[in-house]
């Protein structure tokens, strides 16, 4: 049995654990917090800061069979870079992109020398939307609707066109020379643009294309997460991120049986085989929902990160259910529902919340005294 090591234990670290025990992998934590999110959902747990502690990285390199970093503190991703050769296993890692996509200025000057389409810059009309230059997904984003919103903002902010649209998201994964594009979903987001919940989309070619022209022409060699709007004006690429993603990678396992994580192991290994064919198997719902006064409503997923534990509370073949604890505040509640199609999986999907706020009182209570 394989296992892996990840470096951080919040989301993008639950992504891939969740995915390597559906390959029958083991995952191996390291963190510098003593209390990390997801430590009762790996198999082993180290506490220690790699850039303080670097031998002991080397040494637990020598008993697995990879690292993948899923944190994005520069600094210890720098630093990983530094030692990757020292090291007995290889890094999931393309750091090369990942210095592109980590600052959106760099990516989009990167998105236009290559032809890829984008929100312009500096519109002259509002609405605007605002972002900042390095910070990961929706964190610090927002839109302003008139010109005096403009005078006080921070000068490092990017200013673009305000694109109405879907927003849909695509991974992709390379070995440097060949590249394999995976499933479209759509990112539903909430009112503090954070994505509260995944679905999968019909097979999208344009964006398919454009995917795999970033890809290539970066030549990559790890995973890189796609974002666009899908505007009445046409596809608008937002930005990539070539690092492992939280949320869709499961919801394209549920949708295509593709593992992500396993497709990324083969990456580094056994090399990556274009224009694979997407199965079709099921429709997944994948989402995060507060409990508020007995009522659930959705919530962005950096919630999810506010929490002291993570933990498993329903398991069944179409239906599961995890909840993020904290002692100050209410619990979150993540469902991954599936079925043969968009109307099975939203009826499981209502069963799950009737779970929650019917039944999971008792039945969670029960869970918490056996653990």
């Amino acid at each position: 049995m394989k296992t892996i090591c990840i470096i951080g234990g919040k989301l993008q670290g639950f992504e891939v654990t969740y995915l390597a025990h559906k390959a029958d992998m083991k995952v191996l934590l390291i963190d510098r917090n003593t209390r990390p999110l997801i430590r009762n959902v790996v198999d082993g747990f180290q506490c220690f800061d790699i850039t303080e502690h670097p031998e002991r990285l080397l040494d637990l390199s020598q008993g697995v069979d990879a690292i993948i970093p899923v944190n994005e503190n520069h600094r210890t991703l720098e630093y990983l870079r530094n030692m990757e050769k020292e090291l007995s296993c290889p890094i999931l890692f393309d750091f090369d992109s990942y210095y592109v996509s980590m600052d959106k200025k760099r990516s989009k000057d990167f998105f236009r020398s290559i032809g890829i389409p984008t929100p312009s810059d500096k519109p002259t009309h509002p609405p605007y939307f605002v972002k900042p230059p390095c910070e990961s997904s929706s964190i610090g984003t927002s839109i302003i609707y008139d010109y005096m919103g403009l005078e006080t903002l921070d000068p490092s902010m990017l200013v673009e066109e305000y694109v109405e649209g879907d927003v849909i998201s695509l991974e992709v994964i390379g070995d440097g020379s060949h590249f394999t594009v995976l499933k479209e979903t759509k990112i539903h987001i909430d009112e503090s643009y954070d994505c509260h919940m995944v679905t999968p989309i019909e097979n999208y070619p344009e964006f398919r294309r454009i995917s795999y022209e970033l890809a290539k022409n970066l030549k990559l060699r790890g995973i890189m997460d796609v974002e666009a709007i899908d505007s009445p004006q046409g596809l608008k690429v937002l930005e990539i991120d070539a690092r492992f993603p939280s949320q869709t990678p499961t919801a394209v396992y549920h949708s295509t049986g593709l593992n992500l994580v396993k497709i990324l192991m083969d990456a580094f290994t056994e090399g990556i085989r274009e224009n694979e064919p997407v199965p079709e198997t099921k429709y997944c719902i994948y989402e995060h929902l507060i409990s508020e006064n007995g009522k659930l409503k959705p919530v962005g997923e950096h919630v999810l990160s506010n929490g002291d534990e993570y933990l498993e509370l329903y398991n069944s073949d179409n239906l599961e259910i995890f909840e993020s604890r904290s002692k100050y505040k209410e619990s979150v509640f993540t469902l991954i529902s599936r079925g043969t199609d968009r109307v099975e999986a939203e009826k499981i999907r209502q069963e799950g919340m009737r779970m929650i706020t019917d039944h999971c009182p008792e039945y969670f209570q029960k869970i918490a005294m056996e653990a």
